[in-house]
């Protein structure tokens, strides 16, 4: 069976915000690319009618996902306590409800049934912002 996520149109591949190495790389993106990103990082976009709206949504992501990862690099310990304890490469972003835990990126969140701390039923993963 093939998966729908894999079906991608022809000469482009599927967009992902990791992908990115530097802001200027945002510029490049197509529409449906930088759509793609807000989509898989639970940003809404409704509303942006223009591309530049989509890129300062885009490249505001990129710079929390940036700010958040240097904030894990300064620790001594060597373990990034940023990151995601089940896919270990997206940062923390993601409260577990009802028990309140914070140890998943809202992708891998959403697909927990319960949680990986304290195995307690997971009503809901909401998306929060480091401010």
């Amino acid at each position: 069976s093939i998966d729908s996520e894999e079906i991608v149109a022809p000469g482009q591949h599927r967009a992902s915000l990791s992908d990115l190495t530097c802001i200027e790389d945002i510029e490049a993106l197509t529409v449906r690319q930088l759509k793609e990103i807000l989509a898989r990082n639970f940003v809404n976009y409704k509303g942006c009618c223009e591309k530049w709206e989509l890129m300062e949504r885009v490249t505001r992501l990129y710079n929390e996902q940036k700010d958040l990862q240097n904030q894990g690099g300064n620790e001594s310990s060597g373990v990034d306590e940023n990151l995601c304890k089940i896919c270990m490469d997206s940062p923390i972003d993601c409260v577990l409800l009802e028990c309140g835990h914070m140890v998943t990126c809202t992708k891998c969140g959403k697909r927990m049934s319960e949680c990986p701390i304290c195995r307690q039923f997971v009503i809901r993963a909401v998306h929060v912002f480091k401010s």
